[in-house]
């Protein structure tokens, strides 16, 4: 009874501190705030004029209803509410896709920002598949991200690597095109990839023979490599001076050593995500 209680106290506490650190970073995962995504693409190039007139607070709060993958390589859906948060300050920033962070570099046609994300872990009783594989640890990752955005159209290239128990390096190359439809509304269209070392890959999509025996699975090494592959549309339309309402949807594919993993055959390579949101804006 008592080994029952401490089980539970220490999940509580486990979940607690989970959440605490997804409220500051607002963070994904693969991407709980996609929607804002393209608005911190162009709040980024619209600092830099801001930033030769002068330091000034820039901020945008919101919560999104959304539907993504229970884990990444599920079959199965769950919908969630998560926070928009995209506070900047000069060249200083917080939000959900960049993390806490400054532009190193900032001109009117590149960015460089380093910046310390969260890295979401996961729970192996988020879905019956993932039953005794043990939990995937979060933490942080540090990295940075270098843009060029001479137009509507702007390209990324980021790499970020974990710290501490957070395993593995990542790197990510897209690009983001946007254009106002109307007065009032805006479309941003996108495209990405995403590569993993063997660490990353281990830790998210291996099978290790104590795992095999557990789970049923067989054992598997993951290779590091090309993970992932996204495209991903998103509409912002303003319903009155500084409220948008925000719609999104991505549908990215594994492949690679992730796509050949038994939990992912077991599962699903195609991730299909969406939803929409409501975020006010304020600040000079």
């Amino acid at each position: 009874m008592v080994m029952k209680m401490n089980k539970a106290s220490l999940t509580l506490k486990k979940n607690a501190l989970l959440t605490a650190a997804f409220l500051f970073w607002a963070v994904l995962g693969p991407s709980p705030a996609l929607w804002a995504q393209s608005d911190e693409e162009l709040a980024g190039q619209n600092a830099v004029l801001d930033n030769a007139r002068g330091e000034n607070w820039r901020v945008s709060l919101g919560l999104g209803l959304m539907s993504a993958p229970e884990f990444e390589g599920s079959d199965k859906n769950e919908a969630k509410f998560v926070p928009v948060i995209d506070v900047r300050y000069g060249r200083f920033f917080l939000s959900g896709a960049q993390g806490l962070g400054f532009e190193a570099v900032s001109t009117r046609d590149w960015t460089l920002a380093p910046s310390l994300k969260y890295r979401q872990g996961r729970d192996q009783d988020d879905s019956d598949l993932l039953r005794g594989l043990g939990d995937v640890d979060g933490g942080a990752e540090l990295g940075a991200v270098l843009s060029w955005h001479p137009s509507d159209l702007a390209f990324f290239l980021g790499a970020y690597h974990g710290l501490g128990r957070a395993r593995g390096l990542t790197a990510e190359l897209g690009a983001l095109y946007s254009t106002p439809l109307s007065e009032k509304l805006r479309a941003t269209l996108g495209a990405s990839l995403m590569l993993a070392d063997s660490d990353y890959n281990q830790a998210y999509f291996g099978i290790s023979r104590e795992q095999s025996l557990r789970s049923g699975y067989r054992a598997y090494e993951a290779d590091g490599g090309l993970k992932h592959v996204a495209v991903s549309a998103s509409l912002a339309y303003e319903l009155a001076y500084d409220l948008n309402l925000g719609f999104f949807a991505e549908y990215k594919r594994l492949v690679g050593p992730a796509a050949d993993s038994p939990l992912v055959e077991r599962g699903s390579e195609k991730q299909f995500s969406g939803g929409l949101s409501l975020g006010f804006k304020f600040g000079q």
